[in-house]
């Protein structure tokens, strides 16, 4: 019985110290801080400002139907209380480029429905939409560039966040 508990103990230690290191691990950067503002400046996510939206959807195009709710985004606020939608993911990524299997390209697009109240009882609905390419490496899945109704708005720069700001 100890030769046993001895043997196991020796297969997990080096069960255990085998692990990859953390070179092995890819990186992923998909996180979008996205700012919705008029020409002024004035933070149109923020719902307590008269002719702000009160209410954000977004609606994926390439799910296995449209028009599929994305719930994988918040409202949130940066240091200086601003508004903005934090996007991880959540539409279907659809392959683009798959012949180099150590670089592929893939996409994503959605429609971002944003509501505006107008009085008691009348709203306007903006529908605008946003697609978003990846690239994906061994080592490395990161936003390439994101359009906003078909306007190229973001470029991934190395080590910056993603953070876009669409001006309405």
């Amino acid at each position: 019985m100890k030769n046993t508990l001895f043997i196991f103990l020796i297969v997990s230690f080096f069960v255990v110290s085998c692990r990859g290191n953390d070179e092995d691990v890819q990186q992923i950067d998909q996180v979008i801080n996205l700012y919705i503002k008029d020409v002024s400046g004035k933070d149109l996510l923020n719902s307590k400002l008269a002719g702000t939206y009160n209410n954000v959807q977004f609606l994926d195009l390439n799910g296995t139907r449209d028009l599929v709710p994305i719930n994988s985004f918040s409202l949130k606020k940066d240091s200086d209380t601003v508004n903005f939608l934090d996007y991880d993911s959540g539409a279907v990524r659809v392959l683009i480029d798959s012949l180099n299997p150590e670089n592929k390209t893939y996409h994503s697009d959605f429609i971002i429905s944003l509501t505006k109240k107008i009085d008691a009882t009348n709203s306007i609905i903006d529908l605008d939409t946003i697609k978003i390419e990846y690239s994906w490496t061994p080592t490395l899945f990161q936003i390439s560039k994101l359009y906003y109704n078909k306007t190229l708005k973001f470029t991934k720069v190395s080590g910056q966040p993603n953070i876009i700001t669409i001006t309405k």
